[in-house]
């Protein structure tokens, strides 16, 4: 016991001991927090206060001096920081006007310079101050500056600097000209021009022999930008890293990236870009690719047969793409066959599903040490998957649908150290079922999140979890909860207090008790999701209405431009355009008439949208509490009735995408939602198909009569 406490007062004293580290303390006179462990002050003023540098502690070398007020920038201004070792300096809307060309000329050991979000700042003051910068300077970061261009001659000051790294992100740079820009700083190694308007053909790399990392991630590149001069020798020689993340970009081809343009090319990323097709041999004339980085490429629908070519291909990443593998002639099932070193593959959140197709996929990939099949729809693994890669170290197989797992499927991966499973359908787990650890030696197996059976056949694996030293089991016992039998449900596996004597068996009375109990337990889980899912079981009834009564495909009684006009506020359009549009245009090929989209700039709002509601068959009314306090969607709403009143209720197809609040409901929306039926928005997989058959049944029922006054 004593030397239990002794272990606690010393636990303790370090504890006192760090927090004093990582604490920040004021200074500056009041307007900043310095942190000694991180040697770190930040100085912001509320209401833009301070418009000067205070004087800092000793210890500190990196300023962030944001959100104050400091129009003109002198070199007596940051006479305080010539006091300390500065060197980083983070300026941040500041709202800079001016800066002396001697400004920065003391901060001898500055290394790290930023200028971010000051708008009014001239980028030809900029260049003049940049001269007498410090010669230690080497990162040079002029963010969010919202800066249309900027001289010829802003790098200029730089010449003979250790500068390495520019960034220009976040700006609205129409061009970037290599050939004047760096003709002073030829060495420069990183060029980051992330979130500015930038196409392919306004980029000129010269002067970029260096260069090992570009980002142009976010820009408006629609096609991979040229790499080479008219003679086919590389700009960028040296070039390791190249980022074209978020582009517009279709499709990509073996033109697109060849060898002698970027011979030393290791990482690739065209990540959340619009690629709908990678075509053969894409990347095999890149001769030391090692990363390819291609996740949340939603828009992909084809991979030629040769697609992933590649000798030198370590690292791949197709994560979250949705891509469907269960459609076969969208892929081959040999399209990893030719990247024989691959050794680590993501394919988390695609669709594969069928155990078959992931077998026949990692064939090849004897090499392989991690996969990643997170959130596949993964519904069993057949026999023999992993076989042949016999150097896996990782296998992440959890958010899938397993039920369980043949118990040779990883008795062979002797090098096999980490294992996940969480998050799927596994009921019991068995002596059978983890024979495997005892023959590989796993040091790390996740089975957390599963719908646990607290039944006789768990007892094995109840002990097991107690037992266990040799392995990690993670997040034990808390998320090893029991789902059925309803007597067990939400109660962790390690309070389940079976012995193998309450295991043996029963008189047969209590086994009709417990099914005459679970029929009554039935029925109570039955009206309580009833009620708990109001929304749904509503849009059930409408949908069962609609067909009912019948519904066919409109018949063109006059022309219409689009099928269907949009009404919703602009708080609501990201909706719209990523739910509502993708899925009625994509999907159901409805033609939406949408006004932020589909009105002309300039004419008369009120007449376009009663010009467009004329050429639309039907009209979507998107509701909400937005819907109801803007006044152009209740004047769009007073012209919708007209419809009603003149082609019958079936003219307008209203949806609830958030509940109106009773304050904000109006009386025109109250006899509306009174006289007609709505889908209510519901996510969940089956909830939303529901509602999307009952948007597109209701899109499509043909007109009523339309009232006739007596």
């Amino acid at each position: 016991m004593r030397y239990r406490a002794m272990n606690v007062k010393r636990t303790f004293l370090w504890c006192l001991f760090f927090v004093g580290l990582v604490v920040s303390e004021r200074c500056g006179d009041g307007h900043c927090k310095c942190t000694r462990a991180k040697k770190v002050a930040t100085c912001i003023s509320k209401k833009r206060q301070l418009n000067y540098f205070p004087t800092l502690p000793s210890y500190v070398q990196q300023l962030k001096y944001s959100g104050n007020y400091l129009p003109n920038l002198t070199r007596d201004s940051l006479i305080n920081m010539t006091r300390i070792n500065l060197t980083g300096l983070n300026l941040d809307d500041n709202m800079m006007k001016n800066v002396d060309p001697n400004a920065f000329e003391d901060l001898t050991y500055l290394v790290k310079l930023q200028i971010s979000h000051d708008k009014i700042l001239n980028g030809n003051i900029l260049a003049s101050a940049l001269y007498n910068v410090s010669r230690s300077v080497e990162k040079l970061v002029l963010q969010h500056n919202k800066w249309d261009w900027i001289p010829d001659n802003v790098f200029d000051g730089l010449n003979g600097s250790n500068v390495y790294y520019i960034d220009l992100s976040y700006n609205n740079l129409r061009s970037f000209n290599g050939t004047r820009l760096l003709l002073k700083i030829p060495r420069l190694k990183y060029l980051i021009l992330d979130e500015n308007p930038l196409s392919h053909s306004d980029i000129d790399f010269h002067n970029m022999e260096y260069m090992f990392k570009i980002s142009l991630q976010n820009t408006y590149i629609q096609k991979v930008p040229t790499f080479c001069d008219g003679d086919g020798e590389s700009f960028l020689p040296r070039l390791r890293s190249l980022y074209l993340d978020r582009s517009s970009m279709k499709s990509v081809s073996r033109d697109d990236f060849p060898g002698r343009c970027l011979p030393f090319l290791w990482k690739l990323s065209l990540s959340f870009s619009d690629i709908s097709s990678i075509q053969n041999d894409t990347f095999a004339g890149l001769p030391v690719l090692k990363y390819l980085l291609l996740q949340n490429m939603v828009k992909l629908r084809l991979l030629d047969y040769f697609a992933f070519h590649s000798a030198s291909l370590e690292l791949l990443n197709l994560g979250s793409s949705k891509f469907k593998f269960v459609y076969k002639g969208r892929y081959n099932n040999d399209l990893f066959k030719f990247t024989p070193n691959m050794n680590n593959l993501s394919l988390f959140d695609n669709q594969i599903t069928d155990g078959s197709t992931l077998k026949t996929l990692l064939w090849h990939l004897v090499r392989l040490q991690k996969i990643n099949l997170q959130s596949c729809d993964l519904n069993y693994l057949a026999r023999g998957t992993f076989d042949r890669l016999l150097d896996l170290r990782i296998i992440i197989l959890k958010g899938n649908s397993l039920y369980g797992w043949d118990p040779d499927m990883f008795s062979k991966l002797s090098n096999l150290n980490t294992l996940y499973l969480s998050g799927n359908n596994i009921a019991v787990v068995n002596r059978t079922s983890l024979e495997f650890i005892a023959k590989i030696n796993l040091e790390y197996i996740d089975l957390a999140n599963n719908p646990l059976a607290c039944s006789c056949q768990q007892l094995w694996f109840r002990d097991w979890l107690k037992e266990s030293k040799n392995i990690t089991v993670p997040h034990y016992p808390s998320r090893y909860v029991c789902r059925s039998p309803p007597e067990w449900d939400k109660k962790m596996l390690a309070s389940f207090n079976y012995t193998e004597e309450d295991c043996r068996e029963k008189n047969p009375w209590i086994l009709i008790g417990s099914v005459l109990g679970s029929v009554v337990f039935v029925c109570m889980v039955v009206v309580i999701v009833i009620y708990t899912h109001l929304p749904t079981v509503r849009n059930i009834i409408y949908l069962i209405r609609l067909r009912r009564k019948g519904y066919v495909r409109l018949v063109n009684s006059e022309e219409y431009m689009f099928d269907c006009y949009v009404v919703s506020c602009e708080t609501d359009e990201h909706w719209v355009f990523q739910t509502l549009y993708s899925t009625l245009e994509d999907e159901y090929a409805f033609h939406l008439c949408i006004p932020s989209r589909d009105f002309d700039v300039g004419e008369s709002k009120a007449d376009q949208i009663e010009e467009k509601m004329k050429e639309s068959k039907k009209i979507i009314i998107v509701m909400s509490n937005d819907f109801a306090q803007d006044e152009w969607c209740q004047f769009q709403l007073e012209k919708a009735q007209e419809r009603i009143r003149n082609q019958g209720k079936e003219a307008v197809v209203l949806i609830m995408l958030r509940d109106i609040d009773h304050k904000h409901m109006t009386s025109t929306i109250k006899n509306l939602l009174r006289k007609s039926s709505y889908a209510t928005w519901v996510k969940g997989k089956i909830a939303t198909k529901l509602f999307w058959d009952i948007v597109v049944a209701a899109i499509e029922k043909p007109f009523g009569n339309p009232p006739v006054a007596i």
